[in-house]
């Protein structure tokens, strides 16, 4: 049930509309001028606004945004019988939720009621869990005691503190480093710990948008702009309006998107795929990337002008062998998450000074995440209390001796007795069909293979994906 406030001209009509939705369990009120209906805002206060767009006295438009400014929270359903596409998309500018047109029919406005209900239930829902995220994330910091964490920690204070009166003002971010240093992570402090923190936060790993399909789910499609194309769809750049879009794998965007993507950068407006008509969008652009940029430009696999547009402001993430002191803390706090994530049901791991060696002594190719799943696994599998480096099951030396960098620079430690390659080629295929969650043509593209290749060598060591 919701209460309803009917502004409309027509008096008769909206009087019996009022008694319609009676009868479907809302309470509805109906007045013939915005003079008489905006007084009844604090009165009744109505959850649904039905609003004529043409109206004696105070136009209907001007009504909106008075009603905006009363409370924003009211759902605005604009209602005319001289609507035209411009005058839809001007009430929907000023926060109108949903555009009807006369002769209305009872069913469409009940289903228009409901739909903008379920709006509001789930923009609820949404800002509550933003809210909370942004609880969690500003008490967060990207953990470390060396020169280089606490380097990363003030980039992200000076930027969170930039005062701007719109979020497309922030500068864009392109946070570079290898797989697994927290690239992620930083993005979402930016974002939380910004005067936007309450703004949506969209995550896009650009790797599984679907190829052909790429532009629409970014920046949204027109109804028949392409064969699936049965309605208009919002892109997640809209979706993110007032707050962040962050790109994660920028360098896996295709040209096309690269295109629009500089666009909306620069000029702060986007086409919907099939559209006529340039949207304004208020967003900030924080992307990431463990791929070598410049070299990508080099070879026609991105954009002059969008690397340099993303350049202006990077920030490039040390591996985990580069600050050795960071290892230890950050292995006792994630034991202790993993023990609050348990609620206490049994008692915290902690490290054995062996095992604590053999994390200081290895060269971590899969940086903090690796860290963070190995002591997960360890502390599901130590029967004890106390972690010994058997239950950390560190992989070959062999494997970890091969480290690639952001840069595609390959760093090796052959150690005092060599390497076997084929066993470092085995544990490269096991990590990237990990990272790729068992997926033959993600892994194939992250060890730059054809599936035929992976496959022939997924058989040829007995590997299970």
């Amino acid at each position: 049930m919701a209460q309803i406030l009917i502004i409309d001209d027509e008096i008769l009509l909206g009087r019996s509309l009022a008694r319609a939705l009676a009868q479907r369990g809302h309470e509805a009120a109906a007045v013939g001028t915005a003079e008489e209906g905006l007084p009844l805002l604090d009165k009744i206060l109505p959850e649904i606004v039905l609003l004529d767009m043409q109206l004696p006295g105070l136009s209907g438009l001007e009504a909106l945004k008075k009603i905006r400014e009363t409370d924003s929270n009211i759902l605005v359903i604009i209602v005319t019988a001289y609507g035209t596409i411009a005058s839809a998309v001007e009430a929907m500018k000023l926060g109108a939720i949903d555009f009807l047109r006369k002769p209305l029919d009872t069913d469409e406005v009940a289903i228009a009621i409901e739909r903008a209900l379920a709006h509001a239930r789930l923009a609820h829902t949404v800002s509550f869990y933003q809210k909370r995220e942004a609880e969690r994330l500003s008490e967060e910091e990207f953990l470390g005691e060396s020169s280089k964490a606490r380097e990363v920690r003030d980039f992200i204070q000076k930027l969170s503190g930039l005062s701007v009166a719109k979020v497309s003002e922030l500068p864009p971010v392109l946070i570079l480093g290898e797989t697994g240093t927290g690239k992620d992570l930083v993005a979402r402090l930016l974002h939380y710990k910004s005067a936007f923190a309450a703004a949506p936060f969209i995550e896009v790993n650009c790797p599984t948008l679907p190829r052909g399909l790429e532009e629409g789910e970014l920046f949204g499609y027109e109804k028949g702009a392409f064969t699936d194309a049965r309605q208009s769809k919002r892109g997640l750049a809209e979706v993110a309006e007032g707050g962040t879009l962050f790109l994660n794998e920028i360098g896996e965007l295709q040209l096309e998107s690269q295109a629009k993507l500089l666009r909306l950068i620069e000029q702060k407006k986007l086409r919907h795929v099939g559209g006529l008509r340039d949207l304004s969008i208020d967003v900030r652009i924080i992307a990431a990337t463990n791929r070598n940029l410049e070299q990508a430009v080099k070879n026609g696999q991105f954009r002059q002008d969008l690397f340099f547009r993303m350049n202006h402001v990077t920030l490039t993430l040390p591996p985990l062998r580069e600050r050795k002191e960071d290892i230890l803390l950050l292995a006792e706090h994630f034991l202790q998450r993993i023990s609050g994530q348990k609620a206490g049901r049994e008692k915290l791991k902690k490290l054995g000074e062996a095992a604590k060696k053999a994390l200081l002594s290895y060269i971590w190719p899969g940086n903090v995440r690796e860290l963070r799943q190995l002591l997960e696994r360890a502390a599901l599998f130590t029967a004890g209390e106390t972690i010994e480096p058997a239950e950390l099951r560190l992989q070959t030396e062999a494997a970890a001796a091969v480290a690639v960098a952001s840069n595609s620079e390959v760093k090796v430690d052959f150690g005092p007795d060599g390497i076997d390659i084929e066993e470092v080629e085995k544990q490269l295929i096991v990590r990237a069909l990990e990272e790729s969650s068992g997926n033959v043509s993600e892994a194939a593209r992250k060890l730059k293979l054809t599936r035929e290749a992976l496959r022939y060598r997924v058989q040829k060591f007995g590997l299970k994906y």
